[in-house]
């Protein structure tokens, strides 16, 4: 019986060492990220009003005649401000303003040809109308700004030229000019 017990536990120990014995692990790594800060981006295109025809007092698509006050011509392109706010640490909005740091108007030669005094560019939001001059005039407050957001802004319907009947215009008729307008992107909200 002794030799049926040794014969029993050697081929127990064979099974035991040939079965696989579950073994249990953990391992921990390190995983590293590194995050930049993105920023305010602004981009204008080139606003081009057209023509003026200060001989026409009837009022067309984008001109018009007010007894009194002058021509008019609204900018009717497809022209537009785009803002692109790319912060991670940030929604807090910002503000932009425009202004003409210029009282002059140019020529093609870029000779001074006419001030603004002659003619104006006016900035239209709803029943609010402001001449621009070389002070700021506010033009969008986005008081909070989505990560990755942008913000179109749309010329047409907000800018006009404007020329008070009073001014002569003979020594700009023909010439094609241009003035300079300044944007100005803030990462403060005015609200």
């Amino acid at each position: 019986m002794r030799l049926i017990n040794k014969i029993t536990i050697v081929i127990l120990t064979i099974l035991v060492v040939q079965i696989p014995i579950p073994v249990l692990a953990d391992t921990a790594v390190t995983s590293y990220v590194q995050f930049e800060n993105g920023g305010l981006d602004m981009s204008a295109d080139d606003m081009n009003f057209g023509t003026l025809d200060t001989s026409n007092l009837e009022e067309t698509d984008n001109q018009t005649f007010l007894n009194g006050f002058g021509h008019i011509l609204a900018y009717s392109g497809n022209g537009n401000l785009k803002v692109a706010d790319n912060r991670l640490d940030s929604n807090d909005g910002y503000t932009v303003s425009v202004s003409v740091p210029d009282d002059n108007w140019y020529d093609d030669d870029d000779e001074p040809i006419a001030g603004n005094q002659t003619l104006g560019i006016v900035y239209q939001n709803g029943d609010d109308m402001a001449a621009l001059g070389n002070y700021e005039t506010q033009i969008l407050d986005i008081t909070q700004s989505p990560i990755g957001y942008e913000a179109t802004a749309p010329y047409s319907g907000c800018y006009a030229i404007v020329v008070p009947a009073s001014v002569d215009v003979s020594d700009i008729i023909g010439e094609t000019i241009h003035t300079t307008l300044k944007w100005t992107l803030n990462d403060t909200p005015v609200s």
